[in-house]
């Protein structure tokens, strides 16, 4: 990895497409997800100098998705701008956990909150695999499992909802 640096919560702003919207011109639920996920691979890179379509080729290995909780706060719209932020919020030795919070450009409107559980995969051996040290590294310096409570998604979001009363 090269190019790393300790940003815990990179973020980044993106349009909303229009084939990404109902008649409406409200984002599709299920592209919220691709927004978030999209976002968090563009910041493994740039913050982290993570590239994960590399890891893939050389490694065989990789992070599945196994799970996502999600709260639709606010409608986003078509053409609008909106804020990504993602981080890494705890690890253990072959998943990790990732919080995506989308937001106004001034982050001071709430859209969406996401939490995606990922494993790590051996391609290879068809089966779960250890997190590699340098990877374990590199999470211990960045994740936010000291700062926020893991386990309890809908006190996140109330807490977030909170923060920008």
């Amino acid at each position: 990895m090269k190019g790393k640096t300790t940003v815990k919560d990179p973020c980044s702003e993106v349009v909303i497409r229009f084939q990404d919207c109902d008649p409406f011109g409200h984002l599709y639920n299920s592209r919220y997800i691709e927004y978030f996920i999209n976002a968090r691979e563009d910041h493994l890179g740039k913050y982290y100098g993570l590239d994960i379509y590399e890891r893939q080729k050389t490694c065989k290995e990789n992070w599945l998705i196994t799970k996502h909780q999600i709260a639709y706060l606010f409608p986003v719209t078509f053409r609008e701008v909106v804020s990504v932020r993602t981080s890494l919020l705890t690890f253990t030795d072959n998943s990790i956990l990732m919080e995506g919070i989308m937001s106004g450009t001034k982050h001071e409107d709430l859209k969406s909150v996401i939490w995606t559980w990922f494993k790590y995969f051996s391609f290879a051996k068809s089966k779960p695999a250890q997190h590699p040290e340098d990877i374990m590294q590199l999470f211990g310096v960045i994740s936010k499992s000291s700062e926020i409570d893991c386990s309890d998604f809908d006190g996140r979001v109330r807490g977030l909802r909170s923060q920008r009363a």
